[in-house]
């Protein structure tokens, strides 16, 4: 039986403080090198500068739509605007909210390649991270004009 090889590169990590050490580890143990900002001011800075082949950002950083700004803006930048982007919510479990990217009316605005709803076991986050490396080249960026 064959075993695909492990995807792997760098992921910018933008979360809470609290969450980032324990999100870095699942991250590396996976082979993932992982640089981290905990606002989105910082991961839009290190976004330029370091150039992670995957970005992953908790939606709600300091305002309830922080990572959905934040979304907008590295797709707006010609620089970073073909960085695959996963946002991580608990929106859903406090507002009941359900986003789509299926959906025109999540898409419209959802300025992002994959949306996972918080709690995500580290083995789907892993899971999705490799599913959208491995198509990084494939994809079709989600470019804001």
């Amino acid at each position: 039986m064959h075993t695909p090889e492990q995807i792997s590169g760098t992921v910018l990590l933008v979360d809470r403080a609290e969450r980032i050490a324990q999100e870095t580890k699942e991250l590396v143990d996976a082979g993932y090198i992982v640089i981290s900002a905990t606002s989105i001011e910082d991961g839009m800075k290190m976004a330029l500068e370091q150039k992670p082949n995957m970005i992953v950002s908790e939606v709600m950083l300091g305002k309830p739509d922080a990572g959905f700004v934040f979304a907008y803006r590295l797709k707006k930048n010609e620089a970073t605007a073909n960085i695959p982007l996963m946002l991580l919510s608990s929106v859903f479990q406090k507002t009941g909210k359900v986003f789509d990217l299926n959906s025109p009316e999540s898409r419209q605005w959802i300025k992002a390649e994959e949306y996972l709803d918080r709690p995500v076991t580290s083995e789907r986050l892993i899971t999705r991270l490799q599913e959208m490396m491995s198509h990084q080249h494939d994809h079709k960026p989600v470019v804001v004009r």
